[in-house]
């Protein structure tokens, strides 16, 4: 059986190795964001792109966690003859645990993402695609569909499309956009004013890949009714 003192010397012990351990870490850390990002500076400008910090833009409100300043590094210039941005984009959730009747601890995590957004010429309402989950399956199922249901059973049943203009929503998907919807060619998006929107969990990698992030958004862009 372990002493009172050798526990508190364990402790004490472990206490050092974890404060050691951070003081190692974090300034790696810093550097390597460090590096991110000039690597990203360097990319943009050999490609005649833009590059910003801590901007702001009103696509931010269609993002998880709504966050008006959550904009780290922004990336705007031409693809495939469009306009187009890839951006760092996060918020931050806090969480409280009780640990007593009387105490209580809390935590906070921070949500990355990559957003990509094709800025386009023509302006529209708010039109949105997203794959079904579980819910929303179960309650097509139950309700049936919505009045921006295409038709189409495949892609209704896989698919919901979310407008406060059902009319113009289903004129905007038509059968390009549903075929490759259903061949898995394309990310979900949002679309509203002349921002056309999708995201992914992380943040931005090599800067050599950020014309293949923006490829799905852009055939998104293509495959729109003109």
């Amino acid at each position: 059986m372990i002493g009172m003192d050798t526990a508190v010397l364990i402790f004490g012990a472990f206490v050092v190795f974890v404060v050691v351990l951070m003081a190692i870490l974090i300034p790696l850390s810093i550097r390597a964001e460090r590096r991110r990002v000039a690597g990203l500076a360097q990319w943009a400008a050999a490609n005649g792109w833009t590059m910003t910090k801590n901007g702001r833009a009103d696509w931010t409100g269609r993002m998880p966690g709504r966050n008006k300043r959550g904009l780290t590094v922004n990336l705007t210039g031409q693809l495939d003859g469009r306009r187009v941005t890839v951006a760092d984009y996060h918020y931050t959730t806090r969480s409280t645990s009780r640990m007593s009747t009387s105490s209580s601890s809390s935590s906070t995590t921070t949500h990355y993402y990559i957003a990509i957004v094709v800025h386009l010429d023509r302006a529209h309402p708010p039109v949105a695609v997203v794959p079904r989950g579980v819910f929303s399956q179960l309650g097509r199922s139950l309700f049936g569909d919505k009045p921006t249901a295409t038709g189409n059973p495949d892609f209704d049943s896989r698919f919901r499309i979310a407008s406060p203009d059902p009319a113009y929503a289903r004129w905007l998907v038509g059968p390009p956009l549903i075929a490759a919807h259903l061949a898995c060619a394309l990310p979900h998006w949002n679309l509203a004013g002349h921002d056309l929107l999708t995201f992914r969990t992380g943040r931005l990698p090599d800067p050599k890949s950020i014309p293949a992030l923006a490829t799905p958004l852009l055939q998104v862009a293509n495959l729109l009714p003109r």
